[in-house]
């Protein structure tokens, strides 16, 4: 999974979109640019490099590298994600795969630090208790294990550990 950081590196936006209604799984969600591995790919970057010009167009040589954050895994699919934090200076043409994705969606990191955007609760599922989080803005809802890999991305640039 790629978070792409785009524009300036004081003011980046990250570079998300809306799965289209046509998929099987997580339609009309916000999510990050990635998907499964296939058997050429090298690693965690590679598949997300891969899977962000599949779906975006999103050229993998106009990507900078940054990291990656912890595994994230997905209750519903039952995947373990690598989130790749990636920097693109400027704004690349993007070019959005019609049957996997409805909406190219920018948020800027500074809309997600406002009040009242963030959101967390304890759920209970089987006797094990989870944190979920949540950010809402401007008629979008970022939830799931999209907004796990985003909590831990704000965590790092905020400079504090992940809880």
């Amino acid at each position: 999974m790629l978070l792409p950081l785009l524009g300036r590196e004081d003011d980046p936006q990250l570079l998300c979109f809306r799965r289209s209604w046509k998929v099987l799984e997580h339609r009309g969600e916000v999510c990050f640019p990635g998907g499964s591995a296939e058997p050429q790919d090298a690693g965690p970057v590679q598949t997300a490099l891969r899977e962000s010009f599949e779906e975006l167009g999103l050229s993998g040589s106009a990507v900078e590298i940054l990291g990656m954050l912890d595994d994230v895994e997905t209750a519903v699919s039952n995947y373990v994600v690598t989130p790749v934090v990636g920097f693109v200076s400027g704004s690349p043409d993007l070019i959005a795969d019609q049957l996997e994705v409805d909406t190219i969606i920018y948020v800027p990191i500074s809309r997600l630090r406002e009040p009242g955007v963030f959101s967390s609760q304890w759920s209970v599922d089987g006797g094990a208790g989870n944190l979920r989080y949540a950010y809402e803005f401007d008629q979008q809802r970022i939830w799931g294990a999209t907004a796990r890999m985003l909590h831990g991305l704000l965590a790092v640039w905020q400079g504090r550990a992940a809880p």
